[in-house]
């Protein structure tokens, strides 16, 4: 019977992990997005060459930004989604990582 709850355990550590890892590559692609939709819309620039997160870039325009919030905010729902499975902490039903921190 032990071998069985140790088993578990491992399926248990190992389902965990995928899902930490998940999240992690889900925070990296939010960030080249906002970073994406930052310098397209502040900086002005024509062209953004963004890191796609598989060692690939991808050239995206003003004309993408609409496009890239709406991936932006699928990611977001996506982050909280995980943080919830993988018991990480929210302050007010949203994730720590959107909390805007007052006098920055």
């Amino acid at each position: 019977m032990a071998l069985l709850n140790d088993s578990h355990a491992t399926i248990a550590e190992d389902q965990k992990k995928f899902w930490a890892d998940t999240l992690q590559n889900t925070r990296i692609l939010f960030f080249e997005l906002d970073k994406a939709i930052y310098t397209l819309t502040q900086e002005e620039r024509k062209t953004y060459s963004m890191n796609t997160g598989d060692g690939s870039n991808i050239n995206v325009t003003f004309q993408d930004v609409p496009s890239l919030i709406d991936r932006r905010e699928k990611l977001k729902n996506q982050i909280e989604e995980l943080e919830e499975k993988l018991g990480i902490p929210q302050l007010n039903g949203q994730s720590k990582l959107f909390q805007g921190v007052p006098g920055w």
